[in-house]
């Protein structure tokens, strides 16, 4: 407490006291008692009184005025040490006035007095003592009062305050010098005795004087881990301070840090953050700040500068967000509060990374790092790094070997690449990565280098912690931490950044071949310095697979400058890692010899790589092993890479095998330029045969091998060395080198000039003057990659100068890339056999072939002569089955159309061969190859002979008869699916426009058998281009190449091509082929009226029509059929790969061989097709009349309807009679009156004159109007879609009307094009209309005489209507498609099964329909009404009606067989007139009679046997047929289809499941065969009627008994 806080009385009474204490025996009278006499009179406080007078503060007592002493009892006193030893051992106190001890006595005392019992309170007291704590004790002094030894002065380390005692009491008892919560503290053992000057209370032990903090803290249990933190220098800093309040964190506080932040501040480096944290706590103001002091809100400024928000709410105190756990622990220079966290503000503890790693045993790697100055990577706290640290154990080991000197360049590297920008956590990190290191390179330009980063993941789900990784080949130990911005990982060993690429290199074994060739040459120290260099080095084997006579070569003492240009091609100029090679864009990359790489990528993430040189197909697969180094990277190859500088030609292949005599012989032979690898001299024979620009492979003889020879006579005959040489020598393809044996990869090795397989066959320079030019290889029994080569054919040498073993080849890089030299043993001499062997096996094959020919035609003779047909004159009452003659008929067609095609296709062949294979020829090879067509010509007449015109002949000879079969058959289909899906149209003829989509519908299945074909003949023709010699034995071998090659896959190569060819192509063609035989169809005259000329010239049309447009899809489809695997991705990047590399007239390369084929062999096409069709019509003559002589021939429908005793033959066995409509059955009548029914169907109001129409339309409604009232409604309520029919009725009739009034000659199809079809199409809205649909006609009923002839007429199966109404299918599908749908009952019954035989298509899925024509979905179809169109050969208009009563019969009998009673209309157009009957059935004496009534009109229906005719130039009459048309529409998918049909079938089922009725089939399906002459007079003249398919299961029909009279119309 201050001075100015002592009560007045106290200062006066020391202002008098004198300087000598009063003895407790003194005679001095006291007024009253006081605390002395209270201490004197009793005997507990006697050791305290003796204290008091050794501290000489009795006369302090005496006059204090208002005081309060906590008086220790004797007890208490003996178990205090100090206390103690001052009663027994006086001398021990430091000074005599015994300073300590006073200061512990005043802590005893407070300056008022407690008068209230404390065991009584309530609350927590806060008492200021008399204690004022100083940091050092003051020595004696003589000064007088106050002060010492007499009264405390107010000057203290708690701001000149007092120290503060606290009261409370617990259970009844009194507690002094407890803590901010009430506990602890000592026991008030006895009652309070009031004096004069204050009050006692006796206590039970001596109040402790709060101690110093740092004696606070160190007891304080809640702080351990601070006290762990604590250094001396802290310590001394808490104790030199006075005024200190304290905020110290309690041990959960410190969890909150990361525990590597805890590690740090426990070690010996974190003293200055330490001290830093201190200060963060520590408030030093001028008087301390106890927990009473504090305001609502109250802010305190640290010693580090720091503000502290102290808040008081209602029981709870924060600072700055923490919570006040422990206020008011009082020490004796200040006070401790304790909170619950940290108080330090963000970012004011900067924790380095380098102390994190002095914290954890990094030290000696921290050295190093200030050793370089590079301090500014560890102590950077806003740049992310990834930190690379070797622990001090794994740094001991390198220490003295392995580290460079301290403060090194070389040091300072090393240490640069630990570091890593970014922070890497193991969850980024990827195996196989590179990541950047701080460390800056001069070999990569200044750039950063790069660390290679390994992960291997213990399972397949990557969990972190179980990761395995490495840096730099480093491993790591431990866990990384992870370090605000900074991520360390403890490594291993120390990390050594890349050196040179060569001594990168040279540890590996498998690299040694090409690191000793560097170091042979000039270059080595070069190329190690080059900055920003990627090294693709090839393994050792790389130098074998080369071929040995190029290793030799390249290795030579005189070849050094091909070598090191080989090594620079290696060198890519920049630093490509595995990254920018696997998955990157760039395909081309620039080498340090000057000349490019090209990169292929994979599908399987395989990369290739492709030299700019070397020969055709040389590749060498790339593997990206990321080897660093001071100046790039390293990568791996297969093999080695010939760049273009570098010339291999056969000159140099040969003196690397060191064969001097045949190169002499070559040079004396006149073929020193294939030696030189050019083109033979201008004026030489070589010259004009082509042979220029052509690879040679040259079987070279070594030395040892002319040992037996005499070299001067060889020599010496020019001829006969050339015939030698030329017999060594091969021309070879740019495929030669590739073999068909071996994988994609194993391509990649060839080093082959030729693919030494078995039996693969080449001809040589001497085989086109002589047939045993041609040489064979083939593989060694049980030896692998060993081979001999012989002459082919060649015999009776005893092989002693015909064959040879291979020993060594190489291949050059001249003449295209391809060829090379083959080293073998011997010297093959030319081969001339005798002549018996060289003409008797072409002679015999030549004769056993025409013999075969001969056996084969004569075979198909006899079958085609052999009866297929089977007479029989059995009864049978089944439906005949005509289906299986049909059938018969239908498969002879299909034969013979099939055998037609195949001669078509063969004609073609013959004849556009060669134009086809000029034209390949000109779209595949490379540029400047030829100088046109004709130069083609040439050169392959030069090289191969006539027959070279016919290469690669065999596969379009082998597809030509499928193919030309698929795509007529397909045309065919495709034509019928068009018809099928216009069902309204209006002519079966289809438009040009059609004609196209058919056929390029007929390309898509010709295309399975055409893209395979074509793949194999382009593969066939290219392969003799240039020169070479074949690749491929045949078709076969090329089929099987393709397969091992990639499967179906590759065979069908170009499929997407050959469509986009023959779709667009096959459409003009058909077209072209339609449109021209029309043109050159004379008048009146029919397709099969055109001469073979005519057909000829039609389809050489159609063919160059075709190629004139198909030419660029061919050129795309060639190139991707005969270019390597790979070339190209699809059609479209071959078209931009062509474009860009020859130009946009590349696309029509073969132009001018293609459409000079294009006409001689489609005509020859068609010629073939068309002579071999009646070749064979010519040798089944004798078939045909054998049949004639047994079957009559059929009529037509037209023929029986124009010849009026053929129709009553036909109607009367059919039991067809012609009655009157008054005869018509009751429940049909309302049904006629609604279907004839016209009136009332225009409105009144359109004959006013408001009303808005045309004056020829409003006087065509007036006309109709005075001829036919009836028409016409007083409703004048009227649809605009009335209006619009009435207009198109009004727009056939002005059509009509201009046809009458011309003088031209109108034929019928003129009135159906322009009148009938006008209205008639647009008034079938809801039903199906379709157009000439072959009905099949019903089985007779009746018997028949005159044998001869009636089979004639019955045997006639269809009739064709011009029109047909039907029930459209979707309104029928309910009766057909379920599984319990009638049709399905119906079908499945065991009568209607035994009633017709699925097997001979007289099954009920063929009587459930009138057409001849089956559905596509097996189900019922229904007709209404039949109409018929007069034809122009027709004389009578009876002629139409009867062949209109033919339709309308077969579709009675077709309902009366469901058991559907329903009648059927037909109308008869002819000449702008139209006709109308009803028919219907009744049974009638056990028979079907089909009854026909003419229409006779609305108001006369008595009248018998006459017509009513509308005249449709009548207004009138057309509109009455108009809505006549518009009425069977309406009836059809009304009544007709809801009741009659719907109720027929449905009835059927019914009646035929309870046995009520039989199933009887109506179609007619069989032939009528008459009886013999013999027979026939036996049974009088009245035979059955059968068909040529029997049955014993059913009875003969019977005969019928009488016919009922019917009223009969005369004709």
């Amino acid at each position: 407490m201050r001075w100015g806080c002592i009560p007045l009385t106290l200062l006066a009474l020391v202002a008098l006291s004198t300087t000598t204490q009063v003895a407790w025996n003194s005679d001095a009278t006291i007024q009253s008692s006081t605390l002395v006499d209270i201490l004197n009179n009793d005997e507990d406080y006697s050791s305290l009184l003796s204290l008091l007078q050794k501290a000489q503060l009795i006369p302090t007592l005496n006059k204090l005025n208002g005081s309060t002493l906590f008086a220790p009892t004797n007890d208490a006193i003996k178990r205090h040490d100090l206390w103690r030893s001052a009663l027994g051992y006086p001398t021990l106190l430091r000074d005599n006035v015994q300073e300590e001890l006073r200061q512990q006595l005043f802590y005893h005392l407070i300056n008022h007095s407690i008068t209230e019992d404390p065991k009584d309170s309530k609350t927590l007291q806060v008492l200021d003592t008399l204690y004022f704590p100083k940091l050092y004790l003051d020595p004696p002094t003589n000064k007088p009062p106050p002060y010492p030894p007499w009264m405390p002065i107010p000057e203290s380390t708690l701001g000149n305050q007092s120290q503060k005692l606290r009261l409370t009491s617990r259970d009844g008892v009194a507690w002094v010098g407890v803590d901010a919560f009430g506990k602890g503290g000592i026991e008030v053992k006895k009652q309070k005795v009031e004096a004069a000057n204050g009050v006692v209370y006796g206590i039970a032990h001596v109040l402790e004087v709060p101690p110093s903090l740092d004696r606070v803290l160190s007891h304080e249990p809640s702080l351990s881990y601070f006290q762990k933190i604590l250094t001396p220098s802290i310590l001394n800093v808490i104790n030199s301070t006075s005024e200190l309040t304290l905020f110290v964190p309690v041990d959960s506080a410190w969890e909150a840090l990361d525990s590597i932040e805890r590690l740090y501040l426990e070690s010996r480096f974190a003293a200055d953050d330490l001290l830093r944290i201190l200060n963060m706590h520590a408030v030093v103001e001028k008087s301390v700040r106890w927990s009473d002091t504090f305001d609502s809100t109250t802010t305190l400024t640290t010693e580090y500068g720091s503000k502290l928000e102290v808040v008081v709410s209602e029981g709870e105190t924060t600072v700055s967000g923490a919570s006040l756990s422990q206020p008011d622990i009082y020490a004796s220079n200040g006070v401790l509060h304790l909170v619950s966290s940290l108080l330090v503000p963000p970012g004011a503890l900067q924790l380095t990374p380098e102390k994190y790693l002095l914290a954890l045993n990094c030290t000696a790697f921290i050295s190093l790092i200030h050793s370089v100055n590079l301090t500014h990577l560890v102590n950077d706290t806003e740049t992310e790094y990834t930190i690379l640290a070797p622990k001090d154990d794994v740094l001991s080991i390198f220490e003295n070997d392995g580290l460079p000197k301290q403060g090194s360049d070389e040091l300072k590297r090393v240490l640069q690449y630990h570091f890593l920008p970014g922070k890497w956590t193991p969850k980024k990190l990827v195996d196989g990565m590179l990541l950047e290191s701080v460390l800056q390179e001069p070999g990569l330009d200044g750039g950063r280098q790069v660390m290679h980063v390994e992960v291997n993941d213990d399972d397949e789900k990557q969990n972190i912690p179980s990761r395995h990784i490495k840096f730099g080949g480093a491993g790591i130990i431990g866990d990384h931490i992870v370090i605000n911005n900074a991520v360390v990982y403890f490594i291993s060993s120390p990390l050594e950044p890349p050196v040179d690429p060569l001594q990168t290199a040279l540890p590996s074994l498998e690299l040694s071949s090409f690191l000793a060739a560097v170091f042979s040459t000039s270059i080595a120290e070069v190329i190690k310095k080059t900055p920003r260099a990627t090294f693709l080095i090839p393994h050792n084997a790389a130098f074998k697979r080369l071929g040995k006579l190029v290793s030799d070569h390249l290795l030579a003492a005189t070849s050094k400058t091909d070598l090191e240009n080989v090594i620079m091609h290696h060198i890519i100029d920049g630093i490509e890692y595995s990254q920018s090679l696997v998955n990157g864009s760039l395909r081309t990359f620039a080498t340090l010899e000057g000349s490019d790489l090209q990169l292929e990528r994979l599908s399987n993430l395989s990369v290739i790589v492709s030299p700019s040189g070397g020969w055709t197909g040389m590749k060498s697969t790339l593997y990206p092993t990321n080897m660093l180094t001071a100046t790039g990277v390293i990568h791996e190859l297969s093999d080695l890479m010939i760049p273009r500088s570098v010339e291999l030609n056969v000159g140099k292949l040969m003196k690397a095998a060191k064969a001097t005599t045949m190169i002499n012989m070559v040079t004396k032979a006149g073929f020193d330029w294939i030696l030189n690898g050019t083109a033979p001299p201008e004026d030489s024979n070589w010259a004009d045969q082509g042979l220029g620009g052509i690879s040679w492979t040259l079987l070279c003889p070594t030395d040892d091998a002319f040992k037996k020879y005499n070299l001067t006579q060889l020599l010496e005959n020019v001829d006969v060395l050339r015939a030698l040489v030329s017999q060594h020598l091969i021309r070879t393809s740019p495929s030669a080198g590739e073999s068909s044996s071996l994988n994609v990869f194993d391509v990649l090795n060839n080093n082959r000039p030729l693919p030494l397989e078995d039996l693969g066959e080449y001809p040589t320079l001497l085989s086109p003057t002589s047939a045993y030019g041609d040489i064979v290889f083939r593989a060694l029994d049980g030896k692998e990659s060993q081979y001999m080569v012989g002459i082919k054919n060649a015999r009776g040498t005893d092989k002693q100068a015909d064959w040879a073993r291979v020993l060594t080849w190489g291949r050059t890089t001249t003449g295209g890339g391809t060829g090379g030299v083959i080293t073998i043993d011997r010297l093959l001499v030319p081969y001339h056999p005798p002549w018996w062997i060289e003409y008797f096996a072409p002679s015999f094959v030549g004769v056993l072939g025409v013999g075969l020919i001969g056996l084969f035609f004569y075979a198909i003779r006899i079958v085609w002569k052999k009866d297929v047909t089977e007479a029989t004159y059995e009864p049978s009452s089944e439906a005949p089955a005509v289906e299986e003659t049909e059938t018969k008929n239908s498969a002879i067609d299909n034969v013979k159309s099939f055998i037609a095609g195949g001669f078509g296709g063969v004609s073609a062949v013959l004849v556009g061969h060669p134009f086809d294979l000029t034209k390949t020829r000109l779209q595949t090879a490379a540029p400047g190859a030829y100088t046109g067509a004709i130069d083609v010509v040439k050169k392959t007449l030069a090289r191969d002979g006539v027959t070279g015109l016919y290469r690669g002949m065999v596969p379009p000879l082998l597809g030509v008869t499928p193919i030309f079969a698929v795509s007529f058959w397909a045309y065919d289909a495709s034509k019928n699916l068009i018809l099928t899906l216009t069902p309204k149209r209006t002519s079966e003829k289809l438009s040009t426009a059609e004609l196209a989509a058919a056929g390029f519908m007929s390309a898509v299945p010709t295309t399975l058998i055409t893209a395979p074909v074509e793949r194999a003949k382009v593969l066939l023709q290219v392969q003799g281009q240039g020169g070479s010699g074949p690749q491929y034995k045949g078709v076969f071998d090329v089929m099987k190449h393709l397969y091992r090659e990639g499967g179906i896959r590759s065979i069908f190569r170009g499929t997407g091509a050959t469509i986009a060819r023959d779709g667009p192509g096959s459409a003009v063609y058909f077209a072209a082929y339609e449109v021209t035989k029309k043109a050159l169809m004379p008048a009146g005259s029919s397709a099969g009226d055109l001469n073979l000329g005519a057909i000829m010239f039609a389809g050489g049309t159609a063919g160059v029509a075709m190629w004139s447009i198909a030419i660029p899809p061919d050129v795309l489809k060639s190139r991707i059929q005969s270019a390597p695997s790979g070339t190209y991705s699809g059609f479209f990047d071959c078209f931009r790969k062509t474009v860009a590399r020859d130009g946009i007239t590349a696309l029509w390369k073969g132009l001018g061989p293609a459409m000079a084929r294009a006409f001689p062999a489609n005509a020859a096409t068609f010629l073939g097709v068309e002579a071999s069709r009646k070749l064979m019509d010519v040798m089944s003559d004798s078939k045909k009349k054998y049949k004639s002589s047994s079957q009559p021939r059929a009529v037509s429908a037209s023929e029986i309807a124009r010849n009026l005793g053929n129709f009553e033959t036909w109607s009367s066995h059919q039991c067809c009679e012609q009655v009157s409509l008054s005869d018509l059955p009751s429940e049909f009548q309302e049904d006629v009156d609604k279907l004839f029914g016209t009136t009332k169907r225009i409105p009144r109001s359109w004959l006013d004159k408001s009303f808005d129409c045309s004056p020829g339309f409003a006087k065509f409604i007036r006309d109709a109007s005075q001829t036919a009232p009836e028409l016409f409604s007083v409703d004048h309520s009227a649809s605009n879609e009335l209006f619009e029919d009435v207009c198109v009725v009004f727009s056939a009739w002005k059509r009509l009307a201009k046809m009458r009034s011309s003088k031209e000659k109108w034929s019928e199809a003129d009135f159906v094009a322009n009148v009938y079809n006008v209205f008639r199409t647009s008034a079938i809205r809801e039903s199906s209309f379709r157009v000439q649909c072959a009905i099949s006609l019903p089985q007779p009923q009746d018997t028949f005489q005159n044998a001869l002839d009636v089979p004639r007429v019955l045997n006639t199966k269809t009739v064709i209507p011009d029109c047909a109404i039907f029930i459209p299918a979707s309104r029928i599908r309910p009766l057909s498609h379920s599984a319990k749908s009638p049709y399905k009952l119906l079908k499945n019954h065991p009568a209607v099964v035994k009633a017709g035989n699925a097997a001979k298509r007289s099954s009920f899925r063929y009587q459930s329909t009138p057409c001849a024509q089956l559905p596509d979905m097996p189900g019922f179809e229904f007709a209404s009404s039949f109409w018929e169109d007069k034809k122009p050969v027709h004389a009578l208009l009876d002629d139409a009606y009867r062949q209109n009563r033919m339709s309308t019969t077969a579709a009675v009998r077709h309902l009366h067989s469901l058991g559907i009673h329903a009648p059927i209309t037909g109308l008869i157009w002819a000449d702008g007139a139209v006709r109308a009957h009803v028919d219907w059935c009744e049974e009638s004496e056990g028979k079907t009679v089909v009854m026909s009534a003419p229409y006779c009109g609305p108001h006369d229906r008595s009248s018998n046997d006459v017509f009513h005719e509308w005249k449709l130039d009548r207004p009138s009459d057309i509109l009455q047929v108009y809505f006549l048309v518009r009425n069977i529409d309406e009836w059809t998918t009304g009544k007709f289809s809801s009741e009659y049909i719907v109720r027929g079938v449905n009835q059927m089922v019914e009646k035929l499941s309870s046995s009520e009725r039989t199933y009887k089939p109506w179609k007619r399906v069989g032939d009528l065969a008459p009886l013999s002459k013999s027979n026939a007079l036996k049974e009088n003249h009245n035979i059955s009627v059968t068909t040529v398919v029997t049955s014993d299961a059913s009875p003969s029909p019977p005969k019928p008994k009488s016919r009922r009279r019917r009223r009969r119309s005369s004709n």
